[in-house]
C-alpha cells in the first residue's frame, strides 16, 4: 500500500520541487546581484510580477525535457544534460517574454544568465546529492564482499555505478586493474588503478578481495585464463565474474553492466569463429528446415539458432517424447510466427519418415541424432549400428528420394581412427553421407571435439560430482580432448553449411587438445573448492572404448582452406557408394538376426583404419 501511495503522489510532488527550484533560482539570482536584498522599489516590484511567470516557464519546459520522469538516485550525466537545455530554453523564453510584454523597462540583464546557472545548480544538485547520500550511507549487506575490477574502461566504469546505485551494498568495488600502464596511479570515480596482472595477488591480500569482476566484453579465452591464474592464491577463495562479450551486448542479449560467473567455457583456449549473419539467414530464410535430434542438447540448440533466422517451418524429429516436448513447447512460445511441426518418432520407421518428408517439403536437414554415450554403446553396439548407421542410411535415402537440397549431418573427432563402437558408427555414418553419386542434394559433414554442456560432456558428471563433496573421477592423467561450447559448435553447423560446397568434412580450428584432469581442476576451483583439500580427483582408468587422445584427422585427409577464417575442409578421396550400399544390405541383415561376427566383419573390411574394438573384445563389452 504505501508503494502504491508513493506512485500515486510522486508526480505532483516532483511537479512542486520543479516549482520551488524556479522560485528559489530567481530569488538567489536578485540576492546575488543586489547583495542579498532585493534591491530598490522598481527591482522588488519586477521581482514579484514576474516569479510566477519564472515558474511556469520553467517548470513547463522541465516536463517537455522530461525531468519529472528520472529516478533521482539513478542521476547521470545525460540527466544532467536534460537539466541544462531545460534551463537553457526557459531562461531564454523568459527573457523573450519579458522584453516582448514591454511592462518591466530596466529589468536587470544579469539576472537572466544568474537565473540559468541557480535553476541547473538546485536542480541537478538535489538529485546528485541524494545519489551520493544514498551510495555513501546505503544499508551494507551481512555478506558484504570487497570487489577487484579487471579493466578500467567504459564497462568498468558501468560495473562501479551500478554496484554503487544498489539499494542494499553487496558488492565493495575497492579498485581497478588494467595492462594500460598509463592509467596506474589514476582514479576513476575516486578508485585507484593499481596497475596491470602482475600486483593482482598483492591487491588482494593487502584489500582482502573476495570476488574479481572481469569487466572486458572482447576478453579472450586466453586472457580470462591468465587473470585467474594471476588472482589465485593457495589459502583464498576468490571468485570470478565476467561481464557478457560484445556480441552479446550489441544483440541484446545482456546489458554492459550485466556480469555472470566465469565458466569453463571462458578458460579453454580455442578460437572463436563469428557467425557471418547475412550468409546463414539467405541460406534459411524462408526455408523448410528439419532437425533430427531435435530435443537434445545440440539438436536443440541447432533449432533456436536457425529460428532467429526466420524460416517458414521447423520440423522437429525426435525419438524421445519428453525431449520432443520440451522443444516443441520452447520454440513456439519464443517465435509463433514460425510453423513448428514435431514428430515424435525413428529414423528406421520409413511410413513416419516418408510421410514427413513429403508433407511438410523439407529443403535442408540438419541431422544431429545419434547414439553419444562412448563406453554405453560398447554394451549395446546392435542397437549403436541399428541407429546411427541404419537410420542415417534411411534418413539420407528419403532426402534424396524427395529432392531435399542440403543435407547437413553432426559428426565427431571419435570418427577418426576410431577406437570404440560410437566412433565407428559415426565414421561409418560420415561415409553413408559423403560418398553417394551426384543428385539433387549437397551432402555435407561438420565434425567437432567434445562439445561442453552436451548430454555427452564430462561437465555435467564433473558438476554433479562437485555437488555431492567428490571424489570427481578422470580416467588416466594424461587424456586429452578438443572442446568448444554448444553455441560455437553450432554457429559452425550453421556457419558450413552455408558454404556452396559438396562432399566435404567441415572442422573448426581447435588449437590443442586440453588435458581432462586440468578441466576438472578447473571446474573445482571455479566452484569455490580446492583440490585435495576440498574435492579428490581419482583416476579410473580409460572405459572400453576410449582413446588417450582424440584426432581431427585421418592418414589420407588434408586440411583446405575456406572462405571463413577459422573453418577448415577436407574432402575424402573414397568414393565407393556401391560398397556402402552393399555394406548396409549386409548390415541390417546382421543386426536382424543379431549376428556381431559378421557386424564386425564388415566394420573391419570397409574401415580397416580402426584402432579396435576386436571381436573378441566386442564380445566381451557386449556381454559385460
Amino acid at each position: 500500500m504505501r508503494q502504491i501511495l508513493r506512485l500515486r503522489y510522486r508526480l505532483p510532488i516532483i511537479i512542486v520541487l520543479h516549482m520551488l527550484f524556479a522560485a528559489i533560482a530567481l530569488a538567489s539570482s536578485y540576492l546575488v546581484r543586489f547583495d542579498f536584498t532585493l534591491g530598490a522599489a522598481v527591482y522588488q516590484h519586477h521581482f514579484w510580477y514576474t516569479l510566477w511567470l519564472n515558474i511556469v516557464i520553467f517548470t513547463i519546459f522541465s516536463g517537455v525535457f522530461n525531468l519529472f520522469q528520472g529516478i533521482w538516485r539513478y542521476v547521470s550525466v545525460s540527466d544532467l544534460k536534460d537539466i541544462v537545455f531545460a534551463s537553457g530554453v526557459s531562461t531564454l523564453v523568459f527573457t523573450a517574454t519579458i522584453a516582448v510584454s514591454g511592462h518591466f523597462g530596466g529589468y536587470p540583464r544579469s539576472i537572466y544568465l544568474l537565473d540559468f546557472f541557480f535553476f541547473i545548480l538546485y536542480n541537478g544538485g538535489t538529485r546528485f546529492a541524494i545519489r551520493t547520500f544514498r551510495e555513501t550511507f546505503a544499508p551494507m549487506s551481512d555478506n558484504a564482499c570487497n570487489v577487484l575490477i579487471v579493466g578500467a574502461g567504459t564497462v568498468g566504469n558501468e560495473i562501479v555505478k551500478t554496484l554503487r546505485s544498489s539499494k542494499r551494498r553487496e558488492f565493495i568495488p575497492i579498485g581497478f586493474i588494467d595492462k594500460d600502464h598509463s592509467l596506474t596511479g589514476q582514479r576513476i570515480q575516486g578508485l585507484k588503478v593499481f596497475g596491470d596482472m602482475a600486483v593482482m595477488r598483492q591487491v588482494i591480500m593487502r584489500h582482502r578481495v573476495r570476488e574479481v569482476f572481469i569487466a572486458i566484453p572482447e576478453a579472450t579465452n586466453k586472457l580470462v585464463s591468465e587473470i585467474v591464474d594471476s588472482a589465485k592464491i593457495l589459502d583464498w577463495e576468490i571468485k570470478f565474474k565476467i561481464t557478457p562479450s560484445t556480441i552479446d551486448i550489441m544483440s541484446g542479449k545482456y546489458r554492459v553492466d550485466q556480469i555472470r560467473e566465469v565458466s569453463i567455457n571462458d578458460l579453454l583456449s580455442r578460437p572463436n569463429i563469428t557467425l557471418d549473419d547475412s550468409n546463414v539467414r539467405n541460406r534459411i530464410a524462408g526455408k523448410s528446415v528439419l532437425v533430427t535430434g531435435a530435443g537434445g542438447s545440440i539438436g536443440s540448440e541447432i533449432c533456436h539458432q536457425i529460428a532467429q533466422y526466420r524460416p517458414t517451418r521447423l520440423v522437429l524429429l525426435d525419438a524421445g517424447e519428453e525431449n520432443a516436448y520440451r522443444i516443441d513447447r520452447d520454440l513456439k512460445q519464443r517465435y509463433p510466427e514460425i510453423a513448428v511441426n514435431t514428430i515424435v518418432g525413428s529414423m528406421l520407421d520409413s511410413a513416419v519418415i516418408d510421410t514427413m518428408f513429403r508433407e511438410f517439403d523439407i529443403d535442408i536437414v540438419y541431422h544431429a541424432a545419434a547414439y553419444k554415450h562412448v563406453h554405453l554403446m560398447e554394451w549395446n553396439p546392435i542397437s549403436c549400428m541399428k541407429n546411427n548407421v541404419l537410420g542415417t542410411y534411411a534418413l539420407v535415402s528419403a532426402a534424396e528420394k524427395s529432392g531435399v537440397k542440403q543435407f547437413v549431418m553432426v559428426s565427431t573427432d571419435k570418427a577418426v581412427n576410431p577406437r570404440g563402437i560410437m566412433g565407428i558408427s559415426k565414421r561409418l555414418a560420415e561415409r553413408i553421407v559423403l560418398e553417394r553419386y551426384p543428385s539433387a542434394t549437397r551432402f555435407n559433414v561438420v565434425r567437432f571435439g567434445n562439445v561442453l554442456g552436451s548430454s555427452g560432456s564430462v561437465i555435467p558428471l564433473f558438476q554433479r560430482q562437485i555437488r555431492e563433496g567428490g571424489p570427481v573421477t578422470v580416467t588416466h592423467p594424461d587424456t586429452r580432448r578438443f572442446f568448444m561450447s554448444i553455441p560455437e559448435a553450432v554457429q559452425l553447423v550453421l556457419q558450413a553449411s552455408s558454404l556452396n560446397e559438396k562432399n566435404a568434412i567441415f572442422m573448426l580450428e581447435m588449437g590443442e587438445p586440453v588435458r581432462i584432469v586440468d578441466l576438472a581442476r578447473n571446474l573445482i576451483e571455479l566452484s569455490g573448492f580446492k583440490v585435495g583439500d576440498d574435492i579428490d580427483i581419482v583416476f579410473t582408468g580409460l572405459r572400453p572404448g576410449e582413446k588417450l587422445v582424440e584426432e581431427l584427422l585421418t592418414a589420407d585427409e588434408t586440411l583446405l582452406r575456406t572462405r571463413y577464417d577459422k573453418i577448415r575442409m577436407q574432402k575424402s578421396t573414397r568414393f565407393e557408394p556401391d560398397r556402402i550400399d552393399r555394406f548396409i544390405h549386409d548390415l541390417r541383415s546382421n543386426v536382424e538376426i543379431g549376428n556381431l561376427k559378421g557386424i564386425h566383419d564388415g566394420i573391419n573390411d570397409l574401415i580397416p583404419e580402426m584402432l579396435g574394438p576386436d571381436f573378441n573384445e566386442m564380445m566381451q563389452n557386449f556381454l559385460s
